[in-house]
């Protein structure tokens, strides 16, 4: 299966870009990139996203940019891997190319705002508030309509969300050119790895083996691949899914903690605060307030 069904030929002689509603078991799971920038709204589903060097949970309604090449991966709520049939993710996907409506249209004085929204998708946008819900409704018409009609309603939602600004940047700024500049495959095999593995013991040898690599080389290269230490992202993939478990599992601190990989609880409460600025507990009481 391809990632989340690409089209790799989203301009075609019928349509100059791609989009559609798609059901599937759970997300495709592996760190990717392409070409097209892509456009996600998560109707039905939760899990983790990683857009770059960002990490957070996702759920229902969750709505992304993403720039062209920059690596992302949805992974779903393990539940989503069992074998039940009335359990699906429900998205609708949009790829496009950047020039999908010419060389030059989003150079013309009027269409600015667009090229600006289309520069800062480069570090990944998470839509938010009222825009949200906006294009949400619009995304239901724009998978109703042809030809000319489609092109101009999916022009006009991009307008919408460049001139609203009601949205956020995810990945930081260096990431790109880091993970350029230092080539993509071995990080994306260690990425795969500690995504497959992360609720388990993970020693840096282990990282370092799956790169190929001596472990004070590994340590240089994953560092000034992704401006994080491996220790540091290895702790945020954790992090987020206790993120997930906090607001969803009936568990209680400690066991969250050594479900999500930690074989220390107290080191577990110091990552967490270090990283989100709240001790487990405060967050659960801050996200289920309601």
């Amino acid at each position: 299966m391809l990632p989340l069904f690409l089209k790799k030929n989203t301009r075609s002689f019928e349509q100059s870009f791609y989009t559609g509603k798609v059901f599937v078991n759970h997300t495709y799971d592996i760190w990717h990139n392409h070409a097209e920038l892509e456009f996600l709204h998560i109707i039905n589903g939760s899990g983790t996203r990683f857009i770059g060097d960002s990490i957070e949970a996702f759920s229902s309604g969750d709505m992304v940019l993403v720039g062209s090449h920059l690596p992302h991966v949805w992974r779903s709520d393990k539940i989503y891997y069992e074998d039940i049939p009335e359990l699906q993710i429900e998205l609708t996907l949009t790829q496009f190319t950047r020039d999908f409506v010419g060389k030059e249209f989003f150079s013309l004085p009027e269409m600015n705002c667009i090229q600006e929204l289309l520069d800062d998708a480069n570090q990944g946008l998470q839509i938010l508030g009222k825009t949200r819900e906006l294009i949400s409704t619009r995304l239901v018409r724009l998978n109703e309509l042809e030809g000319g009609e489609k092109l101009m309603e999916f022009i006009q939602m991009l307008y919408l969300i460049s001139k609203s600004k009601e949205y956020r940047k995810l990945s930081s700024i260096g990431f790109m050119d880091s993970y350029q500049s230092k080539g993509a495959t071995r990080i994306n095999k260690v990425h795969d790895f500690v995504m497959n593995n992360f609720m388990e013991e993970i020693s840096l040898k282990e990282a370092a083996d799956v790169a190929n690599m001596n472990e004070t080389a590994f340590c240089r290269y994953f560092k000034s691949s992704t401006l994080k230490t491996f220790t540091q992202f290895l702790n945020e993939v954790r992090i987020g899914y206790a993120c997930k478990l906090l607001l969803s599992e009936d568990l209680n601190i400690s066991g969250i903690g050594y479900e999500c990989g930690f074989k220390n609880i107290s080191y577990f409460n110091r990552v967490f605060k270090n990283t989100l600025g709240l001790t487990p507990q405060q967050y659960q009481r801050k996200h289920l307030v309601s």
